[in-house]
């Protein structure tokens, strides 16, 4: 269950968010990253709704799990998949897939330098017919994007729109079925 803080938390980004109609660059970035603020505290909240629900966390939690492997946990991968498909979103995944496959972007980035070894991992994992295999990849690239904007590796120019909006709806849509689920 979510306090009340966090519910006015989240109505307060939501509210901005929400306000945001632009299509310029510059409204692309700031949704996408105001979202991931919104995730983040949710995500946060996880590890102790799995206490609750007497199903912990087995490992170390740190937030590159806390926003993949944990909340996969939680809402299993098989319902963050039948969600992303009852709210039409299998062609942002295919965008996503297309994107890695085909190099337009580098997902996972080290000291500034691309591993196209781990992007290739995660672009398997996103064609995985596992459910969870495949949902935490999708959280882990909506996971490394968010790093890579805020750590400097993406750039800003026009063509990343094709990855922020995919990712942006996918982002959307799980905030969404995280916060109703931690609302219970």
């Amino acid at each position: 269950m979510l306090d009340q803080e966090i519910i006015e938390f989240c109505q307060n980004w939501n509210a901005k968010i929400e306000a945001n109609k632009g299509d310029n660059l510059s409204d692309v970035y700031e949704r996408y990253r105001d979202l991931f603020t919104v995730y983040n505290k949710l995500y946060n909240q996880v590890p102790d709704a799995l206490i609750a629900k007497g199903n912990p966390y087995k490992g170390k939690i740190n937030d590159s799990n806390g926003a993949t492997e944990i909340v996969v946990q939680y809402l299993g991968g098989v319902n963050i998949l039948a969600n992303y498909h009852a709210n039409n979103l299998d062609n942002d995944i295919e965008a996503i897939d297309r994107l890695i496959d085909q190099e337009v972007f580098y997902i996972k980035i080290r000291n500034g330098q691309r591993d196209r070894n781990a992007d290739l991992e995660i672009l398997q994992n996103v064609r995985s017919a596992n459910a969870d295999i495949k949902a935490k990849a999708i959280l882990q690239v909506i996971y490394l994007v968010r790093c890579n904007l805020v750590h400097g590796s993406k750039d800003y120019q026009e063509y990343q729109r094709l990855l922020l909006e995919p990712l942006t709806n996918l982002l959307r849509t799980l905030i969404t079925q995280l916060y109703s689920a931690l609302s219970k």
